[in-house]
Protein backbone atom coordinates (compact mmCIF):
# COMPACT_ATOMS: atom_id res chain seq x y z
CA UNK A 1 0.00 0.00 0.00
CA UNK A 2 1.50 3.19 -0.89
CA UNK A 3 0.88 5.46 2.46
CA UNK A 4 2.02 8.63 0.97
CA UNK A 5 -0.77 8.31 -2.40
CA UNK A 6 -3.64 7.14 0.49
CA UNK A 7 -2.87 10.47 2.86
CA UNK A 8 -2.60 12.71 -0.09
CA UNK A 9 -6.30 11.32 -1.25
CA UNK A 10 -7.71 11.78 1.71
CA UNK A 11 -6.69 15.94 1.49
CA UNK A 12 -7.38 16.40 -1.83
CA UNK A 13 -10.62 14.78 -2.25
CA UNK A 14 -12.20 13.16 0.95
CA UNK A 15 -11.61 16.25 2.97
CA UNK A 16 -12.86 19.07 0.84
CA UNK A 17 -15.72 16.86 -0.58
CA UNK A 18 -17.28 15.83 2.66
CA UNK A 19 -16.15 19.08 4.60
CA UNK A 20 -14.38 17.66 7.34
CA UNK A 21 -13.52 19.69 10.32
CA UNK A 22 -9.94 19.54 11.70
CA UNK A 23 -11.23 17.53 14.42
CA UNK A 24 -13.01 15.18 12.38
CA UNK A 25 -9.65 14.59 10.07
CA UNK A 26 -7.93 14.18 13.27
CA UNK A 27 -9.61 11.41 14.38
CA UNK A 28 -10.37 9.77 11.08
CA UNK A 29 -6.61 9.48 10.03
CA UNK A 30 -6.13 8.14 13.79
CA UNK A 31 -8.09 5.25 12.94
CA UNK A 32 -6.82 4.87 10.11
CA UNK A 33 -3.28 4.81 11.36
CA UNK A 34 -4.39 2.01 13.66
CA UNK A 35 -6.31 -0.30 11.40
CA UNK A 36 -5.88 0.47 7.22
CA UNK A 37 -2.10 0.83 8.46
CA UNK A 38 -1.75 -2.20 10.09
CA UNK A 39 -3.35 -4.49 7.74
CA UNK A 40 -7.22 -4.43 9.64
CA UNK A 41 -10.22 -2.84 8.58
CA UNK A 42 -11.55 -3.03 11.75
CA UNK A 43 -10.38 -1.09 15.19
CA UNK A 44 -11.65 -1.92 18.75
CA UNK A 45 -11.03 1.75 20.45
CA UNK A 46 -12.03 2.82 23.60
CA UNK A 47 -13.29 6.16 23.64
CA UNK A 48 -10.64 7.51 26.58
CA UNK A 49 -7.84 6.42 24.42
CA UNK A 50 -9.06 7.87 21.31
CA UNK A 51 -9.54 11.21 23.02
CA UNK A 52 -6.40 11.30 24.21
CA UNK A 53 -4.60 10.49 21.05
CA UNK A 54 -6.52 13.31 19.22
CA UNK A 55 -6.84 15.41 22.92
CA UNK A 56 -10.65 15.37 22.51
CA UNK A 57 -13.51 15.34 25.67
CA UNK A 58 -15.48 11.90 25.38
CA UNK A 59 -18.57 13.91 24.58
CA UNK A 60 -17.38 15.22 21.21
CA UNK A 61 -16.32 12.25 20.33
CA UNK A 62 -19.40 10.92 20.15
CA UNK A 63 -20.43 13.47 17.82
CA UNK A 64 -17.18 14.07 15.79
CA UNK A 65 -17.88 9.71 15.21
CA UNK A 66 -21.19 10.16 14.39
CA UNK A 67 -20.64 12.58 11.69
CA UNK A 68 -17.89 10.67 9.83
CA UNK A 69 -19.88 7.74 10.14
CA UNK A 70 -22.59 9.28 8.12
CA UNK A 71 -19.93 10.65 5.51
CA UNK A 72 -19.26 7.39 4.73
CA UNK A 73 -15.42 7.40 6.68
CA UNK A 74 -16.36 4.87 8.90
CA UNK A 75 -19.23 2.25 10.68
CA UNK A 76 -19.80 0.96 13.55
CA UNK A 77 -19.80 -2.69 13.88
CA UNK A 78 -20.77 -3.21 17.31
CA UNK A 79 -18.89 -3.83 20.75
CA UNK A 80 -16.81 -6.04 22.34
CA UNK A 81 -14.95 -6.20 25.98
CA UNK A 82 -12.21 -3.51 24.62
CA UNK A 83 -14.87 -0.97 23.09
CA UNK A 84 -16.40 0.30 20.68
CA UNK A 85 -15.39 -1.77 17.15
CA UNK A 86 -15.45 0.31 14.07
CA UNK A 87 -14.78 0.01 10.27
CA UNK A 88 -12.42 2.30 8.55
CA UNK A 89 -12.82 3.07 4.90
CA UNK A 90 -10.01 4.03 3.00
CA UNK A 91 -10.25 7.35 0.68
CA UNK A 92 -10.24 5.44 -2.47
CA UNK A 93 -13.31 3.44 -1.20
CA UNK A 94 -14.96 7.05 -0.09
CA UNK A 95 -14.30 8.71 -3.37
CA UNK A 96 -15.94 5.56 -5.34
CA UNK A 97 -18.67 5.23 -2.71
CA UNK A 98 -19.14 9.29 -3.72
CA UNK A 99 -18.64 9.00 -7.37
CA UNK A 100 -22.03 6.02 -7.09
CA UNK A 101 -23.78 8.77 -5.73
CA UNK A 102 -23.39 7.77 -2.04
CA UNK A 103 -22.99 11.36 -0.46
CA UNK A 104 -24.43 13.44 -3.96
CA UNK A 105 -23.23 16.15 -1.64
CA UNK A 106 -26.53 16.80 0.48
CA UNK A 107 -26.28 18.68 3.41
CA UNK A 108 -27.54 16.20 5.88
CA UNK A 109 -28.70 18.99 8.56
CA UNK A 110 -30.50 20.61 5.83
CA UNK A 111 -32.30 17.38 4.82
CA UNK A 112 -33.61 17.13 8.42
CA UNK A 113 -35.47 19.81 8.11
CA UNK A 114 -38.35 18.47 7.15
CA UNK A 115 -38.66 16.48 11.01
CA UNK A 116 -38.24 19.50 13.07
CA UNK A 117 -42.10 20.35 13.39
CA UNK A 118 -42.95 18.54 16.63
CA UNK A 119 -46.25 17.49 15.35
CA UNK A 120 -44.02 14.89 12.59
CA UNK A 121 -42.00 14.20 15.04
CA UNK A 122 -45.29 12.98 17.57
CA UNK A 123 -46.42 11.69 14.50
CA UNK A 124 -43.76 9.38 14.14
CA UNK A 125 -43.23 8.19 17.58
CA UNK A 126 -46.36 7.48 18.28
CA UNK A 127 -46.48 5.31 14.58
CA UNK A 128 -43.29 3.43 15.79
CA UNK A 129 -44.88 2.77 19.17
CA UNK A 130 -42.59 5.43 21.50
CA UNK A 131 -40.11 2.41 20.41
CA UNK A 132 -36.67 2.65 19.00
CA UNK A 133 -37.47 0.93 15.28
CA UNK A 134 -34.20 -0.82 15.71
CA UNK A 135 -33.24 -2.51 18.69
CA UNK A 136 -36.75 -1.36 20.30
CA UNK A 137 -35.86 0.77 23.20
CA UNK A 138 -38.78 2.62 24.99
CA UNK A 139 -38.15 6.33 23.59
CA UNK A 140 -39.46 9.99 25.09
CA UNK A 141 -40.02 12.93 22.66
CA UNK A 142 -36.99 14.14 24.12
CA UNK A 143 -35.00 11.44 23.19
CA UNK A 144 -36.03 10.75 19.56
CA UNK A 145 -33.51 10.96 16.69
CA UNK A 146 -35.14 10.16 13.00
CA UNK A 147 -33.16 7.83 11.27
CA UNK A 148 -33.75 7.26 6.96
CA UNK A 149 -34.04 3.60 6.00
CA UNK A 150 -32.32 4.20 3.10
CA UNK A 151 -30.14 6.92 3.57
CA UNK A 152 -30.55 10.22 2.92
CA UNK A 153 -26.89 10.47 1.59
CA UNK A 154 -28.13 7.43 -0.85
CA UNK A 155 -30.73 8.92 -2.36
CA UNK A 156 -33.56 8.44 0.56
CA UNK A 157 -36.33 10.96 0.84
CA UNK A 158 -37.88 13.02 4.37
CA UNK A 159 -40.72 11.27 3.87
CA UNK A 160 -42.57 9.22 6.74
CA UNK A 161 -42.46 5.98 4.86
CA UNK A 162 -38.72 6.08 4.67
CA UNK A 163 -37.88 7.63 8.43
CA UNK A 164 -38.53 5.93 11.52
CA UNK A 165 -38.27 6.51 15.31
CA UNK A 166 -34.40 5.90 16.53
CA UNK A 167 -32.80 5.53 19.95
CA UNK A 168 -29.45 7.45 19.83
CA UNK A 169 -26.97 4.57 20.10
CA UNK A 170 -28.67 3.03 17.30
CA UNK A 171 -28.66 6.66 14.75
CA UNK A 172 -24.59 6.58 15.71
CA UNK A 173 -24.12 3.71 15.26
CA UNK A 174 -26.06 2.91 11.97
CA UNK A 175 -24.17 5.14 10.22
CA UNK A 176 -24.98 5.39 5.94
CA UNK A 177 -25.74 1.82 6.27
CA UNK A 178 -29.29 0.83 4.75
CA UNK A 179 -31.41 -0.51 7.90
CA UNK A 180 -31.80 -4.09 6.99
CA UNK A 181 -27.87 -4.52 7.43
CA UNK A 182 -28.05 -2.59 10.58
CA UNK A 183 -30.77 -5.48 12.17
CA UNK A 184 -28.51 -8.02 10.61
CA UNK A 185 -26.13 -6.59 12.56
CA UNK A 186 -27.82 -6.61 15.79
CA UNK A 187 -28.93 -9.82 15.77
CA UNK A 188 -25.41 -11.25 15.04
CA UNK A 189 -24.31 -9.07 18.30
CA UNK A 190 -26.69 -10.70 19.98
CA UNK A 191 -28.91 -7.65 20.53
CA UNK A 192 -31.99 -8.59 19.40
CA UNK A 193 -33.41 -12.50 19.03
CA UNK A 194 -34.50 -14.69 16.35
CA UNK A 195 -37.85 -13.64 16.60
CA UNK A 196 -37.46 -9.89 17.07
CA UNK A 197 -35.03 -10.06 14.01
CA UNK A 198 -38.38 -11.79 12.13
CA UNK A 199 -40.24 -8.94 13.43
CA UNK A 200 -38.02 -5.76 12.71
CA UNK A 201 -37.66 -7.48 9.38
CA UNK A 202 -41.48 -7.55 9.05
CA UNK A 203 -41.84 -4.45 9.64
CA UNK A 204 -39.09 -3.10 7.57
CA UNK A 205 -40.62 -4.64 4.75
CA UNK A 206 -43.81 -2.97 5.30
CA UNK A 207 -42.52 0.54 4.95
CA UNK A 208 -40.49 -0.35 2.34
CA UNK A 209 -43.82 -1.58 0.52
CA UNK A 210 -45.47 1.46 1.67
CA UNK A 211 -43.04 3.71 0.13
CA UNK A 212 -42.75 1.89 -3.42
CA UNK A 213 -46.84 2.21 -3.47
CA UNK A 214 -46.30 6.16 -3.13
CA UNK A 215 -43.32 6.77 -5.88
Amino acid sequence: MNWKRVWAEAVDYVVPLLKLKVTEQAIYFYLMRHSRMVGSRLVTVLKKTLGEGVQRSEFNLNEHLGRLARKGCVAFRGHNQRGVVLEVFLPEEIVDWLHRGGYKKVNLDEALLAYKDPAKRRALLRRDRDRCFYCRKRLEITELHVDHLEPISAGGSTRMENSVACCERCNREKGPAHASRYLYMLYRMHRLSRERYKERVRALRKLQLAAAEKM
